[in-house]
């Protein structure tokens, strides 16, 4: 059965080419979309300003959403649908998109779905090894082309990484040994390390388990469905460690700081 179209947001910011979806009887969004009924507005990452931004709706298209409707019920249609950064106008994503049978797929789209999002995670490139790095590049990369168990691999490399570059941070320190670590379960190895983890990752420590079952057992369309909320859960557990890397050299500028202060 084809999943149905959520909203605009998802074709520009998750649907990988040639992904077909849904328009249903409901009026509502491509009333929206295609009768210009209201300004219609949301938020995402752009490239350009290489932030989270908020983006306005343009396209070639201004239908009676009706006739609309009634015209690719009879015919197939090909058009481009564009929004543009409020930041600065000159900002643009453009998508070109294929109508039928009361269905649409995303055809092409420039800037890409890949580049989008990797310029997304280039700010946690500080909390990443090089290889980490190029392999979330890889994941979103896949995903953006409609390959969703090989996204899977590489998204799953990372998040063992991020377990296992915590465990070699800290063992000196805690005084642990390989043998200790390496014979856990993935779920055991986080509940051992739970203190030294993002908290994120220690309260989902289920997403292994969901990349896992998704390299064995999930269909394409599957992991390409559960490839957004896992690839974000990733960047929130990126996002914790930035946050704790900064604070921690802010606070070792301002001790050296208060240190070098002699009132005597």
């Amino acid at each position: 059965m084809q999943e149905g179209l959520g909203s605009v947001h998802q074709l520009f910011f998750e649907a990988p080419l040639y992904k077909r979806f849904s328009l249903g009887q409901d009026l509502k969004l491509t009333s929206q979309i295609f009768g210009r009924a209201g300004k219609l507005r949301f938020d995402g990452h752009c490239p350009n300003c290489r932030q989270n931004s908020t983006w306005d709706v343009s396209s070639s298209m201004s239908y009676n959403t009706s006739i609309f409707h009634q015209d690719i019920l009879d015919k197939t249609k090909v058009d481009w649908m564009a929004i543009t950064c409020a930041r600065d106008e000159e900002h643009e994503i453009r998508i070109y998109l294929h109508y039928s049978k009361l269905s649409v797929e995303k055809i092409g789209q420039y800037p890409s779905l890949a580049t989008i999002a990797n310029d997304e995670a280039s700010r946690y490139r500080s909390v990443m090894s090089s290889e980490d790095g190029q392999e979330f590049h890889k994941a979103v990369g896949l995903a953006a082309h409609g390959v969703g168990v090989g996204s899977f691999v590489y998204l799953r490399r990372v998040f063992e990484r991020l377990v296992h570059g915590r465990f070699e941070e800290w063992k000196a320190r805690e005084g642990w040994t390989d043998e200790q670590f390496l014979t856990l379960r993935m779920s055991d190895k986080i509940m051992f390390l739970r203190d030294h983890l993002p908290q994120f990752l220690v309260e989902h420590s289920r997403i292994y388990g969901i990349l896992s079952a998704g390299i064995h057992e999930l269909s394409e369309e599957e992991c390409l469905a559960f490839f957004e909320p896992l690839k974000h859960s990733i960047i929130i557990i990126l996002e914790e460690d930035k946050k704790k890397k900064e604070e921690l050299a802010l606070r070792q500028k301002f001790s050296s700081a208060l240190s070098k202060i002699n009132l005597s």
